[in-house]
């Protein structure tokens, strides 16, 4: 077989998710990074080849060489342009990069070699061998708590639950897709949907907003978002953020359907992935471009003509570095075949538009204060502020038995909790304790539900401001309120709320949004009413104080789980709900699991857990505006 007598290199790209060959997208630092090679036979017959290329930190640094992770075909007769080997990942010389050359800082590609993968001889370049020179960037990581929400319906009963694969997908997804290096995930669990099925996106959102408000309250960072997945086995959710915020705002949450459909484009066996990449984008103030029948919310700035990555194939070009745990391999997505993710179009990725976009969110959030983890055995929210606040703690007595079988008896003793911590547990400007109050809003009929009202600590948030509750919306939009009424003939007060609108509307669905609040109740609150439009459409009373947990034993529960059946002494009342958190740092911050609940037995997902875990379970019973809270003593998984 006769050598070529030379190979030429047309182009190097060094890419990590969307890049032109010019380099214009930001290479993020430690983020997974791969140098395409373009290279073609100038003349003889064709052969195969792997490549080496030497990478420079400085002039100073030694070179580090680094071998191609494919083998490319040099023919004379195949296509020699550009753009047809960028539209496919293996007709490219691939270079994984070290991820100590990825760290801030430059780099160049000082030289590409070729080897005939035949007889091992080295296959002369005509013209230049080198690369471009380029830079990384410090990026912040993104923050994500991703929730699975089971449900049961159906006759006989099923329950649907979210897959490991859904949850694996979209986490490695958002690693390879989106402008970060790291994912920080908080811990994943799988919960009970309160909302009947089936529901609705803004149900679900309205059930993540509370559990957020009770984990930044109990020392989550608060730059963290939440998606929830919902399976789609027994019917399709259809998936929205609360809100598309101008401005940083972590408290925005989502949800997204999963499951294995193909979508006619999509056969890696979960849509998890790109669907809530799409959902999560809009937390990240991501709009629609308009162009797939989604809404036009960005059509004026969106740079690509019809939602595509690029408007020419010599421009932008997607890549997927792949995930070899997942099986999942490189691939290029073309710019004029593939589409934003934040369309409704057919294979999605993200355009260099949307990925410069969500990092400087992700830049400008960063800024934002973390929140102060709260003391180990500190409680998530307060007692009544006219009482002393007091800990319950709930001991085992004996250990010994599976991980399931850690309850078989119970001591229960209280203890006062410090007095330092009042001021620390929720006490609004005003006096009175703080609460977080949810609920949805349907602004075109002019209707509403208080669907969550919990007691939290100032770290949840800053507080609402009292101003009118018929003033104007913002935007032209019906004005919405929150009105706490104080007992004793007391003024009420009232605390104007900016709706966070549904994102992903279904064509002619009515306007509806998520009402996400911490409101100071004062000193004596009677009730908390939702007013739409200068209205009172729903109000939340309080029930009496709610009971402290007595104990608890081991419940029957499906396999992989283990569940205890609470007793609080009394039958809890009607409005009395409870909260259950989990902590695997000896308390320092505690993950809630379950909110809004009202039959008193809790069942946890053990696989959550990785085996050998400390696990510390805490109950935190409230009637919306004081609270109890019991913790359970440690098990190990």
């Amino acid at each position: 077989m006769t050598t070529p007598t030379g190979a030429v290199l047309d182009a190097v790209e060094v890419t990590q998710s969307i890049q032109d060959l010019q380099h214009d997208v930001t290479l993020i630092a430690g983020k997974v990074t791969v140098i395409r090679a373009y290279v073609n036979g100038a003349s003889g017959p064709a052969i195969g080849v792997t490549g080496t290329v030497t990478l420079l930190r400085s002039a100073t640094d030694p070179p580090i060489t680094v071998t191609s992770a494919n083998t490319v075909s040099l023919d004379p007769t195949a296509p020699k342009d550009v753009p047809t080997r960028r539209a496919d990942a293996g007709l490219s010389l691939n270079f994984v990069v070290p991820a100590a050359l990825t760290t801030a800082g430059g780099l160049m590609v000082s030289a590409i070699s070729l080897t005939d993968t035949l007889t091992g001889a080295n296959v002369p370049f005509t013209g230049p061998t080198s690369g471009p020179a380029v830079w990384f960037h410090d990026s912040p990581p993104l923050r994500v708590r991703v929730l699975g929400l089971s449900y049961t319906m159906g006759n006989p009963p099923v329950t649907y639950t979210p897959r490991d694969i859904d949850y694996n997908f979209l986490i490695s997804w958002l690693k390879r897709a989106y402008p970060v290096a790291d994912v920080i995930e908080a811990p994943h669990a799988i919960i009970n949907a309160t909302a009947t099925p089936p529901f609705q996106c803004t149900d679900t959102n309205a059930q993540l907003a509370a559990i957020r408000a009770l984990d930044i309250s109990a020392g989550v960072d608060r730059r963290t978002h939440y998606i929830g997945q919902v399976a789609d086995g027994g019917f399709f959710l259809r998936g929205c953020a609360s809100g598309v915020p101008d401005t940083p705002d972590p408290t925005t949450v989502a949800s997204s359907p999963c499951g294995a459909a193909t979508w006619n484009w999509d056969f890696d066996g979960s849509y998890a992935d790109w669907y809530g990449g799409h959902e999560l984008g809009h937390t990240y103030g991501r709009k629609h471009p308009g162009f797939c029948g989604e809404s036009q919310d960005d059509l004026q700035n969106y740079p690509f003509q019809k939602g595509q990555l690029a408007d020419t194939p010599n421009s932008f070009c997607g890549f997927d570095v792949g995930d070899p745990r997942l099986n999942l391999p490189m691939a290029a997505k073309p710019g004029v075949d593939w589409h934003d993710v934040m369309t409704y179009c057919n294979y999605q990725w993200p355009c260099s538009y949307t990925y410069e976009g969500i990092r400087q969110r992700l830049v400008a959030e960063d800024t934002l204060a973390a929140g102060a983890p709260a003391p180990a055995g500190t409680p998530a929210a307060a007692a009544p502020v006219s009482a002393a606040p007091r800990e319950l703690r709930v001991t085992t007595v004996g250990g010994g038995g599976r991980p399931d079988e850690r309850f078989p008896k119970l001591s229960v003793t209280a203890a006062p909790t410090p007095a330092p911590a009042m001021a620390a547990m929720g006490e609004g400007p005003g006096g009175g304790q703080l609460v977080s109050v949810v609920g949805t809003v349907d602004l075109t009929s002019r209707n509403g539900a208080i669907k969550f009202v919990n007691p939290v600590q100032a770290t949840a948030g800053p507080p609402a401001q009292a101003g009118q509750a018929d003033g104007a919306g913002p935007d032209g939009e019906v004005p919405v309120a929150l009105r706490v009424q104080q007992a004793g003939g007391g003024a009420p007060i009232d605390f104007p709320i900016t709706v966070k609108l549904t994102s992903d509307p279904a064509p002619g669905q009515e306007k509806t949004g998520l009402v996400d609040a911490v409101v100071p109740v004062g000193t004596n609150p009677a009730s908390v009413e939702l007013l739409v439009g200068g209205q009172v459409v729903d109000t939340f009373r309080p029930a009496a104080p709610p009971p402290a947990l007595q104990g608890a034993r081991q419940s029957t529960a499906g396999e992989g789980k283990f569940g205890l059946a609470l007793d609080f002494g009394a039958a809890p009342m009607d409005g009395h709900t409870f909260a259950t958190q989990v902590s695997t740092d000896g308390g320092r911050i505690w993950h809630t699991i379950g909110v809004g609940l009202k039959d008193p037995v809790i069942t946890v997902d053990r696989t959550q857990f990785p085996p050998g875990t400390e696990v510390r379970v805490r109950v935190i019973s409230t009637n919306g505006f004081t609270s109890t809270t019991s913790d359970i003593e440690s098990f190990r998984v």
